[in-house]
């Protein structure tokens, strides 16, 4: 007995070191404000981490492109053996010359008879090993595509920062309408436990009452069914509860395994809102930034345009050549007393161009009708934007204005519930009246929840609009 009991004493303090160490293993916490859940998400969310690379990459492509007008230098190195030395045919002006100067000045004679009259002979000339090196640099004196290139790489570095912009602007109502959503959900959830707890209660002392013959049992069941109806609604909002948090965790950046905990609530946030704040403030389109990155898009097709435009323009480049040839009958060339032959050049080119069959004028005016095009989006986006506008002004009031209607229901519902609650403790009501105006309450705290995320929905969107 004695080491039974020394063995389950070792069981438990084994169990307890082991809950101890994951105690101490558990996952991050982290604790957010609306304002620094949405600072965090900047920082950290996915998609604004690969718009910032973005801007990284044009930052490089401008260095990329300013290069092109930079010095240019190349180097090369070439090796050439000859296996067979390239034989060549010249007129035959060199065989009467020695077989004249043998006979008659030396008294020599051809043992092989030579053909005096052959038009051609044949000749080789070089070395079978030959190595050569050289350097060349170039300088690009002027290009007009160049200059309205790299003037729009720039536009392009603008533009990304604008889309940058943009994104975050999104990422924050996101974050925010999640932040919402998790908030309602929690405190639903909240409502729907404390009103659980009532109707087990109730429940309780029905059954009691049932079973001593004092009511019917057909008002037990009746209470019983209400009280399931709550257990499935728990349940969902439990899992609705758990996936809100997730999406928010994901929108943030933070691990799906890590825990958050959201330290403002629904009364901070309505309390802290001014809500007609936005309906008295205007409105100004151009400080969009989709108006504004419309904008930018306009300059680079313009500057898109006159980049063609500027292919009928000469090209002008100066280069300068050095390089050393190595000519060797045999594989030497680390031997300092043979020589290297130098050969240096320098020079300029102008490439003009003349005719293309019309090719650069259709690009040109392809260039046009894009930049037509755009034009278009953009006077379709001024009025699109000014009708976006009034629409989530108009979405806003209306929100506003249901959710003081349900704020004063819900006010009301919750006073007539609690008469029935304390009608019902004293037998005045049945379970059936009391059943109904919970089912009324709690019906009135739905659509006022409902009422308020619509409202702070619509505050959202319109401050996303008005930036």
């Amino acid at each position: 007995m004695k080491h039974k009991i020394s063995i389950l004493i070792l069981i438990i303090f084994g169990l307890t070191k082991i809950y101890a160490q994951e105690a101490v293993e558990t996952d991050t916490v982290y604790k957010f404000t609306i304002v620094e859940a949405q600072e965090y998400a900047i920082e950290n969310n996915y998609k604004i981490i690969n718009k910032r690379l973005d801007i990284e990459k044009a930052k490089w492509q401008i260095w990329e492109t300013t290069a092109m007008g930079l010095p240019q230098l190349n180097g090369t190195v070439e090796y050439q053996q000859f296996t067979n030395m390239p034989t060549t045919l010249m007129p035959n002006f060199l065989t009467p010359v020695v077989v004249g100067i043998n006979t008659q000045v030396f008294g020599l004679t051809p043992i092989v008879p030579i053909s005096e009259d052959a038009e051609m002979m044949e000749m080789q000339m070089g070395s079978e090993y030959n190595l050569t090196w050289g350097l060349t640099a170039t300088q690009l004196l002027f290009s007009g595509e160049y200059i309205v290139g790299l003037q729009a790489s720039r536009i392009f570095k603008e533009l990304s920062i604008l889309s940058v912009e943009k994104s975050e602007i999104d990422l924050k109502a996101n974050i925010a309408q999640s932040y919402y959503l998790v908030l309602i959900a929690d405190q639903s959830l909240e409502i729907l436990n404390s009103t659980y707890e009532n109707i087990t209660s109730i429940l309780y002392e029905t059954e009691k009452l049932a079973e001593a013959g004092l009511i019917e049992q057909a008002q037990a069941d009746q209470i019983k069914i209400t009280e399931l109806s709550m257990k499935n609604q728990i349940t969902a909002m439990e899992r609705q509860v758990v996936f809100t948090r997730r999406l928010l965790k994901f929108q943030i950046g933070v691990n799906l395994n890590d825990s958050i905990i959201l330290t403002d609530n629904l009364v901070q946030i309505t309390d802290n809102s001014n809500f007609s704040s936005l309906i008295i403030q205007g409105y100004d389109y151009q400080s969009s930034v989709d108006y504004k990155m419309v904008e930018t898009q306009e300059v680079i097709s313009t500057l898109d345009m006159r980049r063609s435009q500027s292919a009928c323009l000469p090209t002008v480049s100066a280069f300068y050549s050095y390089s050393q040839n190595a000519m060797r009958d045999e594989f030497n060339f680390t031997n300092s007393d043979d020589e290297w032959f130098p050969t240096s050049l320098f020079g300029v080119t102008m490439s003009v161009p003349i005719f293309s069959s019309g090719q650069r004028y259709a690009q040109t005016q392809q260039k046009k009708v894009e930049l037509a095009k755009v034009r278009n989006q953009k006077s379709q986006l001024e009025q699109a934007l000014i009708i976006q506008y009034e629409e989530a002004k108009n979405n806003y009031i209306t929100s506003y204005e249901s959710y003081l209607n349900q704020k004063e229901n819900l006010r009301l519902s919750k006073s007539v519930y609690e008469d029935a609650l304390v009608k019902y403790d004293t037998g005045t009501i049945g379970t059936l009246d009391l059943t109904q105006t919970q089912n009324q309450y709690l019906n009135s705290q739905a659509a006022y929840y409902q009422a308020l995320i619509n409202l702070l929905n619509a505050k959202t969107e319109l401050e996303k609009i008005t930036n």
